[in-house]
C-alpha cells in the first residue's frame, strides 16, 4: 500500500514529529528577524501585517543556507517574494480549511505537540534538539495549529496516491532523462614530488617544470613518474568525479584534454603533473539503477495537484496590499 502524503508540498517541508510547516522551520533556531522595507496584506478581509513576512523571509533564508545555497544580500528580493507568496498562499489554504471543518481545537494542538515531544524521548530532548526553550512555547503551538490547518484542508483536497505503473514511470524517466544522468569522469595519472624542506621545494619546482616539457617533447608519462616521483604510489589515480579530490586538482584536470599535460600544480602535499588519459561523458543512468523513480514521480504528482488548488484558491481570494502599520 501506498501511504498517505507525508508533506504537503516540498515547499512545506516535514519537521520532528513528522509535523509540516510552510517555510517555518518552527523546531528549528530562533531566528533574528530582519527589519525589511515590506507591506501589509489584507486578504479575504484577514490582515497580515509586514512582520510576518519578515519572520517568513528570515524561515526561506535559513532553509536555503541549510541546503548549502548562498543567501547572500543579492537574493533579497528573491527571498521576499517566495515570502510573500508563502504567507498569501496559507492563509487562504487556512482560511478555506477553517471555511470546511471549522477551527482546529487548542486540545488537538497540545496533544500533538506532546506527541512530538514523546517522539524526541520528551521535553527535555525536544528543547535540547531543536534549540528552543519553554519561552517559545506559544510560538510552537501558533505554527503546529497553523500546520494542522493546513494538513486537513490538503488530506481533503489530494487524491490518495497510487503506485504508479511501468508506463507512467518511463515517460517520467525519458521527460526527465537530464536529470537522471551520470557524472563526468575524468583519469588522471600523475608525477607526485613532495619537498623536504623550502630550498627543496624551488629545486622541485624547476626540476618539474623542465620535466614538463620533456613530456611535451614526448617522453613517455610512466617512465617520467618512475624517475622523477617521490614514492611508490600509483601513477595512475583512476577515474574521479567531481568531488573526488581537491577543488585546484579538479579544476585543472576537468578542463583538459585527453592526452593532455598540466602545468606544474602546486597543493599542501606538494608538486604536481597531471595527464588526462581517458574520458567518460555524462550518460543516462539506466531506469532500473534509480530506486526513487517512483517516489519522484509521486512528489511531483503532489507538489501539482497542491499548485492546482492554490491557484484555484488564489482566484476566488481578494487580495489586496496595503501600507503597513
Amino acid at each position: 500500500m501506498i501511504p498517505r502524503f507525508s508533506s504537503v508540498s516540498t515547499s512545506f517541508p516535514t519537521l520532528p514529529g513528522g509535523t509540516r510547516f510552510e517555510y517555518n522551520p518552527v523546531f528549528a533556531k530562533k531566528r533574528i528577524l530582519l527589519h525589511l522595507h515590506t507591506m501589509a496584506y489584507i486578504i479575504n478581509d484577514a490582515r497580515i501585517e509586514d512582520d510576518e513576512i519578515a519572520e517568513e523571509f528570515e524561515s526561506i533564508k535559513e532553509h536555503y543556507q541549510a541546503q548549502g545555497e548562498v543567501v547572500c544580500c543579492d537574493r533579497d528580493e528573491e527571498f521576499q517574494q517566495y515570502a510573500r507568496d508563502n504567507v498569501i498562499n496559507r492563509t487562504i489554504m487556512e482560511q478555506e480549511s477553517v471555511k470546511r471543518f471549522g477551527e482546529v481545537s487548542d486540545e488537538a494542538v497540545a496533544e500533538r505537540f506532546e506527541e512530538i515531544k514523546a517522539e524526541h524521548g520528551g521535553e527535555r530532548e525536544f528543547f535540547d534538539n531543536t534549540g528552543l526553550n519553554e519561552g517559545d512555547k506559544a510560538m510552537i503551538l501558533r505554527r503546529l495549529k497553523s500546520s494542522m490547518t493546513v494538513d486537513r484542508l490538503m488530506d481533503d483536497e489530494l487524491p490518495f496516491p497510487e503506485a504508479p505503473s511501468e508506463e507512467a514511470l518511463e515517460a517520467y524517466y525519458q521527460e526527465n532523462i537530464a536529470r537522471f544522468m551520470s557524472e563526468e569522469e575524468v583519469r588522471v595519472s600523475q608525477i607526485f614530488v613532495e619537498p623536504s624542506s623550502h630550498d627543496a621545494a624551488r629545486e622541485a619546482f624547476i626540476a618539474l617544470r623542465e620535466l614538463r616539457r620533456e613530456l611535451l617533447e614526448g617522453k613517455d608519462f610512466d617512465l617520467a613518474a618512475r624517475e622523477h616521483g617521490s614514492d611508490d604510489r600509483d601513477t595512475d589515480l583512476g577515474f574521479m568525479k567531481q568531488g573526488d579530490s581537491m577543488p585546484e586538482i579538479e579544476a585543472i584536470t576537468f578542463s583538459m584534454e585527453i592526452g593532455e599535460i598540466s602545468p606544474v600544480v602546486a597543493t599542501h602535499y606538494g608538486f604536481h603533473l597531471f595527464k588526462v588519459t581517458e574520458r567518460k561523458a555524462p550518460s543516462p543512468i539506466p531506469k532500473e539503477e534509480i530506486p526513487t523513480l517512483g517516489e519522484q514521480l509521486l512528489t511531483e504528482q503532489r507538489n501539482n495537484a497542491i499548485q492546482s488548488v492554490i491557484d484555484k484558491l488564489r482566484e476566488q481570494s481578494e487580495i489586496k496590499e496595503v501600507e503597513s502599520e
